[in-house]
Parts: structure tokens; C-alpha cells; sequence
């Protein structure tokens, strides 16, 4: 973690700005996404002493699949939220800002560069390596399996809050079951595809197709904003609360998929057996 902060830190000091912001973000997100993956590698290697697809890479037919549904369940949140916000008379849409210009789809391309880029490093960083981790720390005679899972799991989701700026107590509070969300899809499903296509997929559609922000680079609707930011916010509290149906979006999906609910069987056996 003290690796990672540095080179978080450390990268967008280092690269300096070129070109307009979405080119350089989308340049900054791709070589941090590669530096944290040879840090997991090496991390991997040398500390924990096992392979790094260990840590939610088993990549196989299903991979597509969950990362799939989990774009849907993620773009969902804010797409509802937008809605809700409509109807409610809290925001209201002020153009169209989609043109199929060379411009406007580069600008695309940089941004999807930038949302997956977010989604694969702090999955990787919090739901593969801190939540895997920490279970396996947790490993006391005296905690039970329930109690050794779910303390790993709000370690890593209070973890994964602290990092993320909170200039309201909702705001934290949205990340902190967000950490939470994302960490079930991970324990659920065994691996990171699920948890990487929610977290991309909310980041996209809240960001670039349904913006909040006074001056979105990147837009499909251009929203005005009447409601307070704490509500009607990317997060604010209607996708705060949101984030609970979308949990029972996971369970049905596992559900489907495996006939059963519960902590996958991957997990168990990496991280809960012995």
C-alpha cells in the first residue's frame, strides 16, 4: 500500500502535461495501471509467494460475462439517479451534447481509457490484493467464518473510502458502500471481472453520459443542476441508496449463474481453507 501511494503520488508529478486533459489523464491512468499490475506481480512473487492470477485473474470464458453485467449494474446507478433526479424536478437536461465528430469520439476513447483505468487499479489494489489479504490475516482460532470475511470486508471498504475525497459525510458514505458493494461482487464471483465492470461502469455514466459537474470535458446530456449536491451529486445520496438495489442486482446475478449464494468457491480455497 505505501508503494502504491507513491506511485499515485508520484506519476502525475513525473509525466508532465502535454496535449488537453483528457489525453493526459488518459496517458496517467494507463501508466499507473500498468505500474500497479508489475507492483501486484512483484508483490505477488516475492511476498506472498503465489501467482498474481491468485488475486481474482483466473481469466476464463466467464470473465466477459461478469464484466459485462457488471457495467450494466454499474451504469445503472447513475442512469436511475439521473432519472429520478429528472422527474423530481432536481436537475433538468439543457442539450444534447452527443456529435459523432473525429473530436468528440476521440475524446470518447480517452475517457473509457480513463474509467477502466480507474476500475482496474483500485480493484486490483482493494478487492484483489487488500480484501484477499486481509482475510488471510484475519485467520485467528477465535473469529468465525463470517465474522473473519466480513471484518476483511469493511477493512477494505473504510480503505477504500479514506482514499477517495469526502467533502461531505455523504460522499463518505457513498464510498464506503461502494467499497462494500464491490467487495461482495468479489467474493461472490470469485474474481475481479465483476467488481471491474460495476466500478467502471458507474465512473463512465456518471462522468461522461449523464454529468453533474458544472463543465463535463466529455458528455452525452448536458444536465443543469437545481437540487443540492449532496443529493442529487455523482455521489450524492440518491446513488447512495441506490447502491443497495444493486447489491440484490448481484445476488440474483450469482444466483443465475451458480444456483447458490454465498462466498465463491475460489475464494474459500484461496484465502479461508487451512
Amino acid at each position: 500500500m505505501i508503494a502504491y501511494t507513491i506511485i499515485f503520488i508520484s506519476i502525475p508529478v513525473l509525466v508532465a502535461p502535454s496535449g488537453d486533459s483528457l489525453f493526459r489523464s488518459a496517458l496517467l491512468r494507463t501508466i499507473l495501471t500498468v505500474c500497479v499490475i508489475g507492483l501486484l506481480f512483484g508483490a505477488a512473487t516475492y511476498i506472498d509467494k503465489r501467482p498474481i492470477r491468485s488475486f481474482g485473474l483466473e481469466i476464463d470464458g466467464r470473465w466477459g460475462v461478469d464484466a459485462l453485467v457488471g457495467l450494466i449494474i454499474g451504469g445503472a446507478i447513475p442512469t436511475v439517479a439521473t432519472v429520478l433526479g429528472l422527474v423530481g424536478g432536481w436537475m433538468t437536461v439543457s442539450g444534447v451534447e452527443y456529435t459523432p465528430t473525429a473530436t468528440y469520439l476521440r475524446d470518447l476513447g480517452f475517457a473509457i481509457v480513463i474509467t477502466v483505468g480507474i476500475a482496474i487499479v483500485e480493484e486490483l489494489v482493494f478487492r484483489g490484493y487488500v480484501l484477499s489479504n486481509a482475510i488471510e490475516g484475519l485467520n485467528f482460532r477465535w473469529l468465525s467464518q463470517p465474522v473473519r470475511v466480513g471484518t476483511a470486508l469493511g477493512l477494505s471498504a473504510l480503505l477504500f473510502a479514506l482514499t477517495h475525497p469526502a467533502p461531505e459525510l455523504v460522499n463518505g458514505l457513498h464510498f464506503l458502500c461502494a467499497g462494500l458493494l464491490l467487495g461482495l461482487a468479489y467474493l461472490c464471483s470469485g474474481q475481479l471481472a465483476l467488481p471491474i465492470g460495476i466500478h467502471a461502469g458507474f465512473n463512465f455514466v456518471s462522468a461522461y453520459v449523464f454529468p453533474t459537474a458544472a463543465d463535463p470535458s466529455v458528455a452525452v446530456l448536458s444536465l443543469t443542476v437545481h437540487g443540492p449536491s449532496w443529493l442529487t451529486g455523482q455521489t450524492g445520496f440518491i446513488p447512495l441508496v441506490l447502491q443497495f438495489p444493486a447489491a440484490l442486482a448481484i445476488i440474483g446475478y450469482i444466483w443465475w449463474q451458480t444456483g447458490d449464494f454465498g462466498i465463491s468457491p475460489t475464494v474459500k480455497s484461496r484465502n479461508l481453507e487451512g
